[in-house]
């Protein structure tokens, strides 16, 4: 079976998933996407979007490895968490932007 609902965490500096939020819609597919400003929360966020019975969260790359298993326990591992990972050239192109 295809994945019919699916949902999308990113986290960045002042996004609040209260009001930094949307969905995208067709008869075949529903996509939420949310942003959040900590792992704290992705928590509450992941929760949340099992009651909308998402099918996967995945999880923008500014997540670590720990965060991402800290997102997973919150819901119990009731659903499939994945998280978006940079190669190391992308990597040191996005420090420079922070440098």
């Amino acid at each position: 079976m295809a994945v019919q609902r699916y949902g999308f965490i990113f986290k960045a500096p002042g996004m609040q998933f209260l009001t930094h939020n949307g969905s995208l819609e067709s008869e075949a597919f529903a996509a939420t996407l949310c942003g959040v400003a900590s792992v704290e929360e992705a928590e509450l966020v992941a929760q949340e979007l099992l009651t909308r019975h998402v099918q996967l969260i995945e999880l923008c790359g500014a997540f670590t490895e720990a965060e991402v298993e800290r997102i997973r326990s919150a819901i119990d591992d009731r659903i499939s968490v994945a998280a978006v990972h940079y190669s190391p050239e992308t990597l040191q192109r996005l420090q420079q932007l922070s440098d």
